[in-house]
């Protein structure tokens, strides 16, 4: 697999682009969620407290731009701060182990979750990080703590967002409303060292698909009594979903660890698995067992020895990847207008540039798809910069741009 061409002046007008873009999407729509009136399907466990919601008073940072050319004028002494971003690709720096990442519908902001303090940022270009919410009595070992989020579909009007996280006895996914205590609507996924999954995404039809680990134990993806190893399918009350033929939250099962998920054209499930030797991604189809799948059933198979891949995101024709060990995000186009397959050769989008790329996922904003990402650097397998960790934002379809860490 070889990157695209280095165009440096190219890469200049598409961050430029970039900014334009972001900025001109910039008023950041909030929502506001009542449960009052809601019956309770599942109580909260002692082991998780109320957030801490504690919406930031600065004012935005006009910093955050590249330096006014009065900066000059500063102490020889002085250095720039790491975290106030000036590369137009980076929308927040400083973060501390970034995982899950959900874009604002109107395509200016995001929230991204820190794995392992528990809060939940908003960030958007030149803007401060506010904060959500912070999620305690997590329990953040063996890769656990807060994983993947989502925003409810009905975001615009009710403010709501999910998440995936982890405690000292069991996994669960959470409903958060601002400034309200976060609702447990769905507990009991089995907690063990490594291998948690964490991803969740909602589908067009409001459905919210779920993948789990089998935290190590392969036989628990087979059991259909276990919840460990499986793709389950709720509604947005964390209740089976109706259409769900088991009558149970289980939609497929044989998953080891499921680390990316994405919706794909013609609206399957594409589940990205962390499996032994190589990362596979699969269309998820009700019933089915993975657990044995062959090569034919795998859509694509990035082997760990080339980097392996960690989660996916679809713009258009296009299937985009990160890849922690590669340092890269990577696209694949696909073959026609369902999830039938791939044409063409993989594609370096990015190369090297901000470190070990985590998450991935999609965001609109001024009629362009942009890539929102986070990175891993203080995983104790990268080599960390002092702006480390970060979200950043590339213009899908291409945009890269090579060479170490900046």
């Amino acid at each position: 697999m070889s990157a695209q061409p280095h165009c440096p002046r190219a890469r200049t007008r598409r961050f430029a682009l970039l900014t334009a873009v972001l900025i001109a999407g910039s008023a950041v729509l909030a929502g506001c969620a009542d449960f009052a009136r809601e019956q309770p399907t599942f109580t909260v466990q002692p082991s998780l407290t109320p957030p801490e919601a504690r919406p930031s008073t600065e004012e935005p940072s006009s910093s955050s731009t590249s330096p006014s050319p009065s900066s000059s004028s500063t102490a020889p002494s002085e250095q720039p701060d790491p975290c106030v971003p000036t590369d137009p690709a980076v929308i927040a720096a400083c973060l501390d182990a970034p995982w899950g990442l959900a874009v604002l519908p109107d395509g200016s902001a995001a929230m991204v979750g820190e794995r392992t303090t528990g809060r939940i940022l908003q960030v958007a270009p030149a803007t401060k990080p506010v904060e959500f919410a912070t999620i305690t009595g997590l329990d953040s070992s063996d890769g656990g703590g807060l994983l993947g989020l989502a925003l409810s579909p009905s975001y615009d009007e009710d403010g709501l967002i999910y998440a995936f996280v982890t405690t000292t006895t069991d996994a669960r996914i959470l409903r958060l409303a601002r400034g309200q205590q976060p609702k447990a609507i769905f507990t009991g996924i089995p907690r063990s060292a490594g291998a948690a999954g964490g991803r969740i995404a909602f589908d067009a039809d409001r459905a919210l698909y779920v993948g789990t680990g089998d935290g190590g134990t392969p036989a628990l993806a087979k059991n259909p009594k276990s919840l460990a190893g499986k793709i389950l399918r709720l509604d947005e009350f964390g209740k089976p979903e109706k259409s769900n033929t088991s009558g149970t939250a289980v939609f497929a099962s044989g998953f080891s660890d499921v680390t990316g998920m994405c919706l794909l054209p013609g609206g399957s499930i594409g589940a990205l698995d962390h499996r032994r030797t190589a990362d596979v991604l699969f269309a998820v189809e009700e019933g089915e067992d993975y657990s044995g799948a062959t090569s034919g059933r795998a859509m694509w198979t990035w082997p760990h020895a080339e980097g392996g891949a960690s989660d996916c995101a679809v713009s258009g024709s296009e299937l985009a990847n990160t890849s922690l060990d590669g340092k890269q995000l990577v696209g694949l186009m696909f073959a026609g207008q369902t999830s039938g397959g791939f044409s063409g050769e993989p594609q370096v989008l990015l190369d090297d540039k901000y470190g070990r790329l985590l998450t991935v996922t999609v965001g609109r904003a001024a009629d362009t798809d942009l890539y929102w990402m986070t990175t891993s650097n203080k995983d104790g397998k990268g080599e960390p910069v002092p702006a480390d960790d970060r979200v950043i934002v590339l213009p899908a379809g291409g945009g890269g741009g090579e060479g170490g860490p900046d």
